[in-house]
C-alpha cells in the first residue's frame, strides 16, 4: 500500500508552518495514485466546494513520486493564484510558474499553472512551447469546464486520449453540467466523490439552514436555453421593484447585519438590487465582470474588511471566491441548473471562527413550465418544502426516517417539518400506492421509485435497477447482470431497461406487467399477513397488486 504524506511544510511570511492532510484528502490521493497504477489515465475527482481540492491535486507529485512536470488549467485568475499558493506550499523548493496574459512561465519550471483562455485559444502557440513527452501530470481545475473546445484544444495538444503516458485528473463539485453535455467524453471514471451531506456531518463544512420566500413572480414565460434559463428573458421577468425589495426585506427580517452575497441575473439587476439595500442603510455593493479589476479587489477588500455587509453579483462569485466569514446567501437568481445552484450555495459553506451555520434564502418565483432548483430539490426533500430555518441535514433525517417507516407512502406533498411529523402521524391507512409519473409515461413494467431517486422492478427474489450516476448516465442492472450502455434521457434508461428485463428473465414477465389482470385480485392471506408483520399500513381491500408493490418497496427501500 503507497504511504502518502500526512503533512508538509508551508513557507509563509519567514516561518514554517505545517499542513496537515485532512483523512479524506489522503485517501483520495491513494485513490488516484491506485487508479493511475491500473492504467486509467483519465480521472475525475469530485468533492464540495470549501474541502480543498486545491490541496489534494498540490500533493499529487509527491504522492505519485512524479519525475515529469505537472501542468494545472483553470480559467479564472483567482484559481491560477490560489493554486499556485497551494503548491508552492506543498511542493518547496520546486520551480513553480503562472502562464496567463502578459505573463509567460519558464518551461524549465516543475510546475506550470496555465490560463486556459491563454493557452487553448485556437491557433494559439503558447501551447507550443509545452513539450508533451515533458509533462507526466495534467491538472483540470473545475473539471465542469473540461469539455469547452478551448480545454479540448489542451488535451489534443498533450495527445489525449492516446497518450498513456500522461495522467489527467479533473477536479469539481459540480460534476453534472447544466446542458447535460457529459463529461464522460474527458474522463473514464470518478474515482473519488464525497457528498456536502458527509462533509457537512463530519464537521468539515458548516450546517446549513434555509427559507423558502415565494413571490408573485410568473417565470412560465422564460424560455430555456443550455440546461438554464435565457438570461435577457430572465431578467426581464425578475428585476422589478417589488420582488426586489422582497430580496431586501428578507434579508433585514432573516440575517440582518450579516456578511451576505447576493447572486442575480445580469448586471441591471446586481446594480439595481445594490441600490435597494443602500435605500435602507445596508452597507452593499454590485460587484460585475464589467468593472476594472482594480474596481472589484477595492469592492473585496472592502467586504473583507467588515465596511461591506452585502455584495450582489452577477455570476463573478461563484468560482475562486473564498471567504469562509459568510454567513448568508440570497439567491435571488432563479435557476433550473444544479451546477450553477451548487456552485451558488458553495460560496458560503466553508467554516470560520464564530460562524455556526450559512443560511440560505430561496426567493421562489411561480412556473408552470419549469422545475425550479432549490435548496429543498438539491437535496432530496419533497420539491415545495421550507426549512423554515431549521437545519437541512436533521429535517433531511426526519425525511429519510418517514420514508423508512412507511415505504411506498408519498410525502412530496409536504411543505415543511410541522406538516411532515403531521403526515406520519395521521398516515391515510387506506392511500393506494401510486407509480409515479414518470413510470406511467415511459414503461409498462412495474418499475417503483426509492426516496435517493433511483427506480427498482422486482422480479422474484432479485431486483432490476435505474440509477443515474454523477456523471447524469443511466445505469442499469438486474441482479448481477449489467447493460452496457448508460443513456443520459430518463425515457431512453426505461426503454433500454425494459428490453434488457424482458429478455433477461422472460419467464417472469407476467410479474413485473403494471396492467395485467393477477393485479386486480384481492389480495391472498399470505400477502396480508406479509404486510401486518412487516407494519406496512393497507386497507381491507388491498389488491394483489398493491400489495406487492408495498412489499417490493419496503424490501428495496431498506436494502438498497
Amino acid at each position: 500500500m503507497l504511504q502518502l504524506p500526512r503533512r508538509t511544510e508551508r513557507l509563509t511570511t519567514g516561518r514554517r508552518q505545517m499542513v496537515t492532510l485532512r483523512p479524506y484528502q489522503t485517501d483520495c490521493l491513494q485513490a488516484i495514485v491506485q487508479a493511475g497504477r491500473a492504467g486509467v489515465n483519465r480521472l475525475l475527482v469530485s468533492l464540495p466546494t470549501g474541502t480543498g481540492k486545491t490541496v489534494v491535486f498540490a500533493h499529487l507529485p509527491q504522492a505519485l513520486g512524479l519525475d515529469r512536470k505537472m501542468l494545472v488549467l483553470a480559467h479564472r485568475e483567482e484559481l491560477l493564484e490560489q493554486a499556485r499558493e497551494k503548491i508552492v506550499a506543498a511542493n518547496p523548493g520546486a520551480g513553480v510558474e503562472i502562464e496567463k496574459a502578459e505573463r509567460k512561465a519558464d518551461p524549465g519550471a516543475d510546475i506550470i499553472i496555465a490560463s486556459v483562455p491563454s493557452i487553448g485559444r485556437s491557433r494559439s502557440k503558447r501551447i507550443e512551447r509545452f513539450a508533451p513527452k515533458d509533462f507526466g501530470l495534467l491538472i483540470c481545475d473545475e473539471a465542469h469546464h473540461a469539455v469547452a473546445p478551448t480545454y479540448r484544444n489542451v488535451f489534443s495538444h498533450f495527445g489525449l486520449p492516446d497518450n498513456k503516458d500522461l495522467l489527467l485528473v479533473g477536479f469539481t463539485a459540480t460534476p453534472r453540467r447544466g446542458d447535460h453535455v457529459g463529461l464522460e467524453e474527458v474522463f473514464d471514471d470518478i474515482v473519488y466523490h464525497r457528498s456536502i451531506q458527509e462533509m457537512i456531518r463530519e464537521r468539515y463544512l458548516c450546517p446549513i439552514t434555509g427559507y423558502r420566500i415565494y413571490t408573485e413572480t410568473d417565470l412560465s414565460g422564460v424560455h430555456t436555453r443550455m440546461g438554464d434559463f435565457v438570461q435577457r428573458e430572465l431578467s426581464g421577468a425578475v428585476n422589478n421593484s417589488a420582488r426586489n425589495a422582497l430580496v431586501v426585506k428578507n434579508y433585514l427580517e432573516r440575517v440582518p447585519g450579516k456578511k451576505a452575497l447576493v447572486f442575480a441575473v445580469d448586471v441591471q439587476h446586481a446594480h439595481d438590487l445594490a441600490e435597494r439595500f443602500q435605500d435602507v442603510s445596508v452597507p452593499c455593493a454590485a460587484i460585475t465582470g464589467e468593472m476594472p479589476l482594480g474596481q472589484r479587489r477595492d469592492i473585496l477588500e472592502a467586504f473583507r474588511e467588515g465596511r461591506l455587509r452585502v455584495l450582489t453579483n452577477c455570476q463573478v462569485l461563484t468560482e475562486g471566491f473564498d471567504r469562509p466569514d459568510i454567513e448568508a446567501i440570497l439567491l435571488a437568481r432563479p435557476t433550473t441548473s444544479s451546477l450553477l445552484y451548487t456552485q451558488m450555495i458553495g460560496r458560503g459553506t466553508r467554516p470560520a471562527p464564530g460562524k455556526d451555520r450559512l443560511t440560505v434564502i430561496d426567493i421562489v418565483d411561480n412556473s408552470r413550465r419549469h422545475r425550479l432548483l432549490s435548496l429543498a430539490s438539491l437535496f432530496g426533500l419533497p420539491a415545495k418544502f421550507d426549512l423554515k430555518g431549521q437545519d437541512l441535514l436533521k429535517t433531511g433525517e426526519a425525511v429519510e426516517k418517514a420514508c423508512e417507516k412507511y415505504p411506498g407512502m408519498n410525502f412530496e406533498t409536504a411543505t415543511d417539518l410541522e406538516a411532515l411529523q403531521v403526515m406520519v402521524e395521521e398516515i391515510d391507512f387506506f392511500t393506494e400506492a401510486a407509480w409515479s409519473e414518470e413510470v406511467e409515461r415511459h414503461s409498462r413494467l412495474g418499475w417503483f421509485r426509492l426516496p435517493d431517486g433511483s427506480y427498482k422492478l422486482s422480479i422474484g427474489r432479485e431486483y432490476a435497477t435505474i440509477r443515474e450516476n454523477l456523471l447524469g448516465q443511466y445505469e442499469i442492472t438486474v441482479g448481477d447482470l449489467r447493460l452496457s450502455q448508460k443513456p443520459t434521457g430518463l425515457d431512453t434508461a426505461f426503454a433500454l431497461a425494459d428490453r434488457f428485463v424482458e429478455r433477461a428473465k422472460p419467464e417472469a414477465l407476467l410479474l413485473m406487467l403494471r396492467k395485467v389482470r393477477w393485479r386486480e385480485d384481492k389480495a391472498s392471506e399470505k400477502q396480508l399477513k406479509l404486510l401486518r408483520r412487516l407494519g406496512i399500513p393497507f386497507s381491507e381491500e388491498i389488491t394483489k397488486g398493491e400489495a406487492a408493490l408495498r412489499i417490493s418497496w419496503y424490501f428495496a427501500a431498506r436494502n438498497g
